[in-house]
């Protein structure tokens, strides 16, 4: 008997006194696969397409030999393109804020509800994501059209004289945007809001604060983390969004996903599209970085 309990005491030991460096080892073989996909998939293009920026555009679908930045200069001196890049950063922070103002309550009530249906409800908020956004944009169309749902109603009721132009403008880019990435935000507001503790609200009423004041002095500065993580993920994909400003602006809304496809694809200017993709790069990681090191600083 001693000799057989002696023998698991043995073996903890010597796993116990494992070297931390072959537990590293086994975790960088892991890794690795991941690493290996995501230099294929995403740092190797970007480096292609950040090469192809820095070079000189010579004729259509051509570009030059050496290195230059006039493709960079060219964008950051023309009003027209900055006015691009302006109008895409504030559709992000209209959808942005959009998302937050319509996704918190919903987010709350989820992560503080005890119905049976909480399951169902979940499902709903992520039941559009397993819907392709093509068909969610054309899904809007007969809704936001001149004689769609909503203009019909308007015009029933004598709230207008004449059609709303929903479609083929900002506005209808805001809306499907909204459709498309509310669920983010939800979703990422449930996960820090079920982590606040419900007895944090109790001990606040309890105090003799109101329900606003438990609000927005306690529940929302708790929440942050989830505040800025729907934020990263909200802004960043709306500004690099493609497909729904395509489908609901039309040729009326220019972006920079839709200046990028120009320039790619109808002028075959590869070089300032490019240069355009990786300044628009830019701008998502100066903003997220800031974003995070304004959070660690509070």
């Amino acid at each position: 008997m001693a000799t057989r309990e002696s023998r698991p005491r043995r073996w903890r030991h010597s796993r116990s006194s494992e070297p931390d460096g072959a537990s590293g080892a086994g975790w960088t073989w892991l890794i690795l696969p991941a690493l290996f996909v995501l230099t294929v998939i995403f740092f190797l293009p970007m480096a292609y397409l950040a090469s192809f920026s820095l070079r000189p555009h010579i004729g259509a679908g051509t570009v030059g030999s050496g290195v230059t930045l006039a493709n960079y200069v060219r964008f950051l001196s023309d009003p027209f393109y900055l006015g691009v890049l302006a109008d895409t950063l504030l559709i992000g922070f209209v959808v942005v804020s959009i998302c937050l103002l319509l996704g918190y309550p919903v987010a709350y009530f989820l992560a503080r509800s005890r119905s049976r249906w909480r399951g169902v409800l979940i499902f709903l908020v992520v039941a559009p994501l397993l819907i392709s956004t093509v068909i969610r944009n054309l899904g809007w169309l007969p809704i936001l059209s001149d004689s769609g749902l909503i203009n019909w109603v308007l015009l029933e009721l004598g709230l207008t004289r004449s059609p709303m132009r929903l479609v083929n403008n900002t506005t209808g880019v805001i809306i499907a945007l909204v459709h498309t990435f509310l669920p983010f935000m939800i979703l990422a507001l449930v996960t820090v809001i079920q982590k606040i503790g419900s007895d944090i609200e109790e001990a606040a009423r309890n105090l003799g604060a109101g329900p606003l004041y438990t609000f927005f002095h306690v529940i929302l500065p708790l929440s942050r983390p989830g505040l800025l993580a729907g934020y990263l993920v909200v802004f960043t994909s709306v500004i690099s969004a493609f497909t729904t400003p395509a489908m609901m602006g039309g040729k009326r809304v220019l972006i920079m996903s839709t200046l990028i496809e120009q320039q790619i694809r109808s002028v075959l200017n590869y070089a300032f599209g490019a240069a355009a993709a990786m300044i628009l790069l830019g701008v998502a990681i100066i903003l997220t970085l800031s974003s995070l090191r304004q959070e660690a600083k509070q």
